[in-house]
């Protein structure tokens, strides 16, 4: 099978990239032939991945909306006849260059719908109708999460052939327990709550701070690490001092590596309270199975595809979204529970090795070989 693979990003430290180098990587490791698209700035970054497969940075820059200068550029189709099945990873705006390059060279097209842009831009002009068309052309929609499905059939006012199969995680790259033996000096006597995420508010750090400073009697030892930068931050800095918990909050920047799992294993409970905004939602929520196969409990909002990511009262606790109150006393709860922490965490594990990379890649290889039959 010779794969033409569409993606927005290959840069690894966002979820789109993530998910790209993964996913490419495991299937090509399982033997497929493949050539990833690229826009034409990802190339640095590709060839420091230094990638075993076919890449080729020629798409144009990525748009939000139709009226952008470079919008014309996603009118180009790509000669792919020698290639026998076109999967575009997202949706908006390459979705429309794979589609119509897979119809031009009749082959089978597919695509895949994240979040917020598999839906956002079903609710603009002319946006809706170039997404629909693409909706219209794939034998098969991927997305992450029931949530992701059912949003994007309430806005298309259709119902597709749409499979959810939920994103993975590097299993042993977080199983394996890195020496924190410096960290845990650092914060010695601190139960730690850890967030990792860009610092904006569709992640819902402020919910954890406006928590934090709830149960700060009860639970005297809990400490807020935010991992991530963003336009957010004076904002959450400036918050956490009028309630009264700055001394409990504290921004360590981005990590990436081993310097992130390390955070992980110094974290007790893995807290992240996303929202959902005005159609800017979590499609899935990576972090979750990267806590887990850290051991890690956690506490989660009912926001976008979170469900699909974190069991309730199995491998987590699942809160509604936006309910302060309610994050709150499952801090509580955990913070004076070690055993359940501990459950939980042994749980997290066992849902994350299942979603490890290598099988998630093994579940798409079998659907391409449908798409094609």
């Amino acid at each position: 099978m010779h794969l033409a693979l569409f993606s927005s990003t290959v840069d690894v430290r966002n979820g789109y990239g993530n998910i790209t180098y993964e996913l490419a990587t495991h299937l090509h490791a399982k033997g497929v032939e493949l050539t990833l698209f690229l826009p034409e700035s990802e190339g640095n970054i590709a060839r420091s991945l230094g990638f075993q497969f076919d890449t080729r940075c020629v798409l144009p820059p990525y748009i939000f909306r139709c009226f952008q200068p470079a919008a014309i550029s996603h009118l180009q189709c790509i000669d792919l006849r020698s290639f026998d099945l076109v999967h575009s990873l997202f949706a908006f705006p390459y979705c429309f260059i794979a589609a119509r390059s897979a119809k031009k060279s009749v082959i089978p097209f597919m695509m895949g719908a994240q979040g917020t842009y598999g839906v956002l831009p079903l609710t603009y002009f002319p946006e809706k109708y170039l997404l629909k068309w693409c909706y219209g052309r794939a034998q098969q929609i991927c997305v992450p999460s029931e949530f992701t499905k059912q949003m994007i059939q309430q806005y298309a006012h259709n119902e597709y052939p749409i499979r959810v199969i939920h994103n993975g995680v590097r299993y042993a790259r977080f199983a394996a327990a890195p020496d924190i033996a410096d960290l845990k000096r650092q914060y010695a006597g601190k139960q730690i709550l850890l967030t990792v995420g860009g610092l904006k508010e569709r992640k819902g750090q402020d919910l954890v701070i406006r928590a934090l400073a709830m149960v700060k009697e009860q639970c005297p030892h809990l400490f807020y690490i935010l991992v991530g930068e963003g336009n957010w931050r004076s904002y959450l800095a400036d918050l956490a001092q009028q309630l009264g918990v700055a001394d409990r909050v504290v921004f360590v920047g981005a990590k990436t590596g081993d310097e992130l799992v390390r955070y992980y294993y110094l974290s007790d409970i893995y807290v992240h309270t996303s929202r959902v905004a005005s159609l800017q939602f979590e499609g899935f929520g990576i972090v979750y199975l990267e806590a887990g196969a850290c051991g890690k409990p956690v506490i989660a909002t009912d926001a976008g595809g979170i469900r699909d990511a974190v069991l309730d009262r199995e491998t987590g606790i699942v809160v509604p979204d936006g309910d302060t109150k309610g994050i709150a006393r499952a801090l509580v709860e955990l913070c004076h529970d070690e055993n359940r922490c501990r459950r939980l965490g042994e749980n997290g594990r066992e849902y994350a090795r299942k979603h490890d990379w290598d099988l998630i890649a093994g579940q798409y290889l079998s659907l391409y070989r449908t798409v094609r039959a």
